[in-house]
């Protein structure tokens, strides 16, 4: 479901105003702003773009060249191994003298590359038994080459014959100054194939560095060269280089990543800054260089100052005369609404002030008659619906008690003819409760009280029956207290004698349970007298839960009926009674 916004209606004639005139005006500024701006924009940043891709082809070729010193110091022009290779291949079998002699004459060529290329700084060979060659005899006794992770993962490769490694510290297996270097591996081949060792050239990350500072891209911002990890190749802050870059470099950068070249804005600490990329198809390095844009587009910002400075007077002129006009339209609208919302939460004294003759001070006459009328007509239902049901309730319990009463007289009569006995006495005085029990005048009672005129209908019966039927109340302690309208259980009783016991020859017992559910009081009277036929169960229950009246209703049925309508006028449709076999 799409949510939707409400406004008020202040509001949106605060909208519609401001959008008369802020709208058109925003629109012409914006076209006007961006024209201007557009050209400027464009023509710095493809030349400051154009600039890095120039740089980075620079360093492609630094790079090359150096690819090529490491080929050309193992294979001469017809791609046969060179002299060096030749030394390198026989020193494992020759002898402590002539591994001297190879040893020196290695280092010497070695050391031609260093001395006549200031952009390499050392060249090594480490052979398959771990014996090391360097330039200038400048490794260390015990030169840590393995430290390198980028070196073992090139190590174990087969499928990788040369890469170019991170930015990273000499330091670890030179005697040399611990310059910032960038290390060519290559591994180098016999005649037959197979791998004789690996060749490591450092090439100076100064000599990158030269390259893009000489292109003054970013007087007043910073170019630096990544690699694929993030990792900082090369950069005019020396504190960066061999590291890499945190999380939010990382993400400043990222985009410079999904494409060859371009460029792009972002922010860096609040400030908007271009970003122009190139990469260094040799390595697939990134050269990017950073600059703050309020630098380079002062003319554009010039532009936009004037333009925007018109747009926010004018702005708040317009604001403060919606303003007012749209307060004096939604005010007396608003007004009127509280008061409708007083009226909904119960209130109907409640009256609009009438103070005008437009069409508001015709809403809030007109809402002051409704009012009164409301009230009248609440005052009039509201009295009616109570005398009548008072009245019904009445009519009710009035169609119980007097068809209770003719059964008592009966037993009465019945003993006093037959026993001529005191046991009348014991029935006066059960009759006398029962009496004073039904004109009691509260309509709900507890249900120990309903209880006990239970007992006192069932001791009267006694005296008819005997011992045809006896009575069991399985009634918990904690629900006698719990308040249940008046002669509900005794007709249910009454029912049980009469169609239980009449008909049955053996004795017959009378049950009554109660228990508590989730939001209700369950109360059940069975016997286990003369079976009723589903026919009869069918007709009982048609007549309770139909919607006829009850002078439709069969005798037999009519005190069910009323107990049933006496329940759901008190507590709704959902409650009343169930009959059954077993209800």
């Amino acid at each position: 479901m799409k949510k939707r916004f409400r406004f008020n209606l202040f509001t949106k004639l605060m909208l519609s105003f401001l959008s008369l005139v802020v709208l058109p005006l925003a629109v012409v500024s914006y076209f006007a702003y961006s024209v201007a701006t557009h050209i400027i924009n464009n023509n710095l940043s493809r030349s400051i773009q154009q600039t890095v891709h120039q740089l980075s082809l620079n360093s492609e070729v630094i790079l090359e060249d150096a690819e090529k010193a490491a080929n050309t110091a193992f294979y001469d022009s017809l791609n046969l191994p060179s002299m060096m290779k030749k030394q390198i291949e026989a020193y494992p079998t020759a002898s402590d003298y002539e591994k001297s002699q190879i040893s020196r004459s290695v280092e010497d060529e070695m050391n031609k590359y260093t001395i006549y290329r200031n952009d390499i700084n050392g060249m090594y060979f480490i052979d398959n038994h771990q014996v090391n060659f360097s330039s200038a005899n400048q490794l260390r006794e015990k030169p840590n080459f393995t430290e390198f992770s980028w070196y073992q993962s090139f190590s174990a490769s087969p499928a990788t014959d040369a890469m170019w490694s991170p930015s990273h510290k000499v330091g670890g297996y030179t005697t040399s100054s611990n310059a910032n270097v960038v290390s060519f591996l290559k591994k180098v081949n016999n005649g037959y194939g197979g791998q004789i060792g690996i060749l490591w050239m450092d090439i100076n990350e100064r000599s990158l560095e030269n390259i893009y500072t000489s292109g003054r891209v970013a007087p007043n911002g910073y170019t630096m060269i990544l690699d694929e990890n993030s990792n900082v190749i090369s950069s005019s802050d020396k504190s960066l280089v061999t590291m890499r870059l945190n999380a939010e470099k990382r993400s400043l950068f990222e985009q410079a990543f999904h494409d060859d070249n371009g460029y792009y804005f972002t922010d860096e600490q609040g400030v908007r800054k271009l970003v122009a990329y190139a990469t260094i198809h040799t390595t697939g390095w990134k050269m990017v260089s950073v600059i703050p844009a309020n630098e380079l587009f002062v003319d554009a910002s010039r532009v936009k100052n004037i333009i925007l400075l018109s747009v926010v007077i004018m702005m708040v002129m317009s604001t403060v005369i919606a303003f007012f006009i749209s307060r004096r339209i939604s005010l007396p609208i608003h007004n009127l609404i509280r008061l409708m919302e007083k009226v909904a939460e119960g209130n109907l004294s409640v009256r609009a002030k009438v103070a005008r003759f437009d069409e508001i001070g015709k809403l809030n006459k007109h809402f002051n008659i409704m009012i009164g009328d409301i009230q009248n007509l609440i005052s009039s239902v509201y009295i009616s619906n109570l005398k009548q049901k008072e009245a019904e309730l009445a009519s009710l319990e009035a169609q119980i008690n007097p068809h209770f009463l003719y059964n008592t007289l009966q037993s009465i009569k019945w003993l006093s003819d037959i026993h001529q006995a005191p046991d009348i006495g014991d029935m006066a005085i059960s009759l006398a409760k029962i009496f004073r029990f039904s004109i009691k005048g509260a309509p709900i009672v507890s249900l120990y009280e309903e209880l006990q005129h239970v007992k006192d209908y069932v001791s009267i019966q006694k005296f008819r029956y005997g011992d045809r039927f006896e009575l069991h109340v399985q009634v918990p302690e904690d629900v006698l207290d719990c308040q249940i309208p008046k002669l509900i259980i005794q007709p249910l009783v009454e029912n049980a004698i009469l169609h239980g016991i009449e008909t049955n020859e053996e004795q017959v017992t009378i049950t009554i349970w109660a228990a508590v559910g989730t939001d209700s009081l369950h109360i059940g009277v069975e016997d286990n007298g003369a079976e009723v036929s589903e026919e009869s169960i069918a007709s009982i229950r048609q007549s309770l839960y139909s919607a006829a009246g009850p002078q439709i209703t069969p005798q037999k049925s009519l005190g069910l009926r009323n107990i049933h309508e006496r329940l759901q006028m008190l507590y709704g449709n959902d409650y009343g009674l169930q009959v059954g076999p077993e209800a």
